[in-house]
């Protein structure tokens, strides 16, 4: 693989552009062939933040604008593809972002959507914090109330699940001590023997499949997690803000259970 001084390269001689869309070909092969159903658990996540109501002065709106446009659709398959650990990065950042939005809404007092969330962001905003904290034990009482009819299938706290979901999500890209590396980077050594950048190939040899799906199983009951998750903190917003109609609430009650069944489906496999 080398870079060329020239848009198209010379004849004949592969850009590195050419190289890394054959890699993303290669990838999406394999993962067509041993988890399919990866990239529909992708699509149904994507499809639950576009569908959200654009609803004008409140911070969860510019939040899910703002991921929406820059983690758009094509976005996440590509990360996927080529980046495995940018999935990773994705689906924490995501969910990160509702939560500044959720608090941004019911927790800051402010004039306008942009300055509570400047103002949730510049005091520090903790995601252990927000599930631990004396600060916000009043708002964690109004979102557990909210989904309340969900305690009995999560076998927790509404919020306690959401904070474990999200430090789930962040397990595979943090950096173990005395390693130098993250449970995905190792798992990517086991498989194909290659840093997972984004130059990470999925392409597997005689012996290799096995690994190859234990992998990818994981990755998509990380993307199931993640659609439940999400879907809970936008549920609750909407809940409690009142800002959309019971047509948008009923929507992403459905998403939700959808996601918890898949999620469901995913640990069975796992468990087997």
């Amino acid at each position: 693989m080398r870079w060329s001084d020239e848009d198209e390269g010379a004849e004949g001689t592969p850009t590195l552009c050419d190289e890394l869309d054959e890699l993303c070909r290669l990838n999406e092969r394999a993962i067509m062939a041993l988890r399919p159903g990866l990239l529909d658990a992708l699509d149904a996540m994507m499809e639950d933040l576009l569908g959200f109501p654009d609803v004008k002065g409140y911070a969860m709106s510019e939040v899910v604008s703002a991921v929406v446009s820059t983690y758009a659709y094509e976005s996440v398959r590509s990360a996927l593809r080529c980046s495995l650990p940018s999935l990773y990065l994705g689906l924490r950042l995501t969910l990160g972002s509702l939560l500044v939005g959720l608090v941004a809404d019911l927790a800051v007092r402010g004039p306008a959507a942009e300055a509570r969330l400047r103002r949730a962001l510049e005091e520090g905003f903790s995601l252990r914090e927000f599930a631990r904290g004396e600060a916000y034990r009043g708002l964690r009482r109004r979102l557990n109330e909210a989904l309340g009819w969900l305690r009995g299938e999560l076998g927790a706290e509404p919020v306690d699940f959401i904070y474990r979901a999200y430090v789930t999500l962040s397990r595979p890209i943090q950096v173990a001590p005395g390693r130098g590396k993250g449970a995905l980077a190792e798992a990517m050594d086991d498989v194909v023997g290659l840093p997972p950048s984004i130059g990470s190939c999925l392409d597997y040899g005689e012996g290799e499949e096995g690994a190859l799906r234990g992998l990818l199983r994981r990755m998509h009951m990380a993307v199931d997690l993640a659609r439940l998750s999400n879907g809970m903190v936008l549920y609750a917003w909407g809940y409690l803000t009142k800002a959309v109609d019971e047509e948008a609430l009923e929507d992403l009650r459905e998403s939700i259970e959808e996601a918890l069944n898949d999620l469901r489906d995913a640990r069975r496999d796992e468990e087997a």
